[in-house]
């Protein structure tokens, strides 16, 4: 049972946000309960620190501007993370979080490294059209479908049209929809090595200027 005297609301987290942007230093919410995390269209003038935090409901950086980087490694949501439209500075972490909804990346901008090691996801991941200037890094992730009354969120990975500068590491997952990478563009290579998807994988006019590694990989049909 959680005591709601432990748990940070928006007026705590909006006073460490501004705290640590006027101290210079990550606002830190490292290993707290947050009842959520809501700060879109905004500027953020320092990194988020979400290390082994609980997050009670949605976080969202929506349309916003992060001048860090963001970590939410070890980090439960019970709910989606959501992060369309948004710019991170630095990196974005996800090591080993695990998150009872979807996480949206679409149209995101990442100046720094994507690293989902180890990442579980229950509904779908979407980096459809992301701009990563690094290496976007999804190993041993797994991403599963969710039901809800009358209808299936489906475990895919949508990456359309994304642009990484990278590469693309999702060996060792397990992804219960399907990959698609429809028109995405990979600058270095992508390692699918030991995946399984339990759907298609889709490649058709995706530009892998390196190719990809698929070395005991599984998938019901490849689409190219």
């Amino acid at each position: 049972m959680i005591d709601k005297k432990e748990v940070l609301t928006q007026a705590d987290i909006e006073q460490e946000l501004k705290q640590a942007s006027l101290e210079e230093r990550e606002a830190d919410f490292s290993g707290k309960i947050l009842s959520s995390l809501i700060i879109p269209n905004r500027t953020i003038e320092c990194s988020i620190n979400l290390k082994d935090a609980v997050v009670m409901r949605a976080v969202s950086l929506e349309n916003s501007v992060v001048k860090g980087k963001v970590d939410l490694s070890g980090a439960v949501l019970k709910e989606s993370f959501f992060a369309a439209s948004a710019v991170i500075e630095q990196d974005l972490l996800f090591l080993n979080a695990k998150i009872n909804g979807v996480v949206n990346l679409v149209n995101t901008v990442i100046k720094g490294t994507l690293n989902g090691t180890g990442l579980v996801v229950t509904g779908f991941l979407s980096l459809a059209k992301l701009q990563a200037k690094n290496d976007v890094i999804l190993r041993a992730v797994k991403i599963s479908d969710v039901y809800h009354v009358g209808m299936i969120v489906r475990g895919d990975i949508y990456m359309r049209e994304a642009m990484i500068l990278g590469g693309f590491d999702a060996g060792e997952s397990f992804i219960e929809g399907s990959l698609d990478m429809m028109g995405a563009f990979v600058a270095n290579n992508v390692n699918l090595n030991s995946t399984v998807i339990g759907g298609s994988l889709i490649v058709k006019n995706a530009n892998l200027k390196s190719g990809f590694s698929l070395t005991n990989t599984r998938y019901r049909e490849i689409i190219q």
